[in-house]
């Protein structure tokens, strides 16, 4: 792990900073340190002290939680430009979930004292936070829903909907069959049967870790038609 200073030009990269002034960003990027982590290193671990809120320069990190029965519930994956890691937000001691490195990760992070004492001395910057407390309620919120009412083929296609990148030719999800089962609570022989399916149908193609969507409408009318929506 490396840690060096931090810069505001990088600063604007992430989303929650984009829109504040010069002036604030001036304020917060001395109590700001860049750290860098390899493919499946954790960043922190359930029950482990809460020590900072997280932003994502570069990479992706998954949010994994472990059930009392050994199973791993994937909670989210978080982005570039985005934040995880706002248990001090709320003044909670310990983390409580597990976050891991999904590739090459570059983290901007505020020292849990450093974040407090920056809400104190500008409320401007209360409300910055307050707006990353209202995306992790949603989240939670569908996470929630989609454990407690959708069926698992339901569940992995908001999945691959969800998680997949646009390029030239068709969207991609760059998640491995293992990943997928753990982001919607389930095996990955089962995610591997239903990939199989969907590729029948010709509405996928899968490759190691790569999954190509051909139409999206066709997987979110599939969806509904297993939520007896249709």
């Amino acid at each position: 792990m490396i840690a060096k200073a931090f810069g505001t030009e990088e600063l604007r990269k992430i989303m929650p900073f984009r829109n504040i002034s010069e002036k604030q960003l001036q304020v917060i990027v001395p109590y700001i340190v860049r750290r860098t982590y390899k493919p499946k290193q954790f960043i922190f671990c359930e029950g482990e002290e809460s020590i900072g809120l997280w932003f994502i320069l570069e990479g992706r990190v998954k949010i994994i939680k472990q059930s009392i029965n050994g199973r791993l519930q994937g909670m989210c994956l978080v982005n570039r430009g985005k934040c995880f890691g706002s248990c001090p937000l709320f003044d909670n001691e310990t983390n409580p979930a597990d976050a891991q490195a999904l590739n090459e990760v570059t983290l901007a992070v505020i020292p849990r004292e450093a974040l407090q004492h920056l809400i104190y001395n500008d409320a401007s910057l209360a409300k910055v936070l307050l707006d990353i407390y209202n995306d992790r309620v949603g989240l939670l919120a569908k996470l929630g829903e989609s454990l407690a009412t959708w069926p698992v083929g339901m569940r992995i296609n908001d999945c691959l909907i969800a998680h997949s990148v646009r390029t030239e030719a068709h969207p991609v999800v760059r998640l491995t069959h293992e990943e997928v089962a753990t982001l919607v609570g389930t095996a990955r022989e089962v995610v591997t049967r239903h990939l199989s399916a969907l590729e029948n149908q010709n509405l996928i193609e899968t490759q190691p870790s790569k999954i190509t969507l051909f139409d999206i409408e066709s997987l979110k009318a599939n969806c509904l038609a297993q939520h007896g929506m249709s």
